[in-house]
């Protein structure tokens, strides 16, 4: 039955990039919204913390680094602020390719680009000549004077 999935194998590579990614992305929505929230309502850790009825270090963990937080965490966090996440699942090969570089690539990038552009073949210094008749040693030998 080996070969008979119709997808390829995912690395573990890849794998851990993405789950990261996911992680990493929803971190950053829920402490962009907590932020906005906090800022135009005043909201803050202590208040969500009595909402959920949870110790008010719990909600600081959550919303202090991309940790594993479960689907029901993330779900009573927006609870508690009045919000809901809405999902969209979308295909590699149907999303724009990003345009963004690295700053550190795109530096040494341009310094690439630049330096093929300021770089001078070298001239030789004399023209070509052929050694002539070599003996078994890939020495060259003397043209006997006449």
């Amino acid at each position: 039955m080996a070969g008979t999935s119709k997808i390829s194998p995912v690395s573990e590579r890849d794998i851990y990039y993405y789950r990261q990614r996911a992680k990493n992305r929803i971190f950053e929505s829920l402490t962009s919204f907590f932020a906005e929230e906090a800022e135009r309502t005043g909201v803050t850790k202590r208040d969500i913390a009595e909402c959920l009825h949870r110790d008010p270090a719990q909600i600081t963990r959550w919303l202090s680094s991309p940790s594993n937080l479960t689907i029901d965490t993330i779900s009573d966090l927006l609870l508690s602020l009045g919000a809901e996440m809405d999902h969209t699942v979308g295909k590699f090969s149907e999303r724009a390719q990003s345009n963004e570089m690295h700053p550190l690539i795109a530096k040494l990038t341009a310094t690439a680009t630049k330096a093929k552009a300021e770089y001078k073949q070298p001239t030789p210094n004399k023209a070509y000549q052929p050694l002539g008749k070599m003996n078994s040693n890939s020495q060259p030998v003397e043209a006997k004077a006449a």
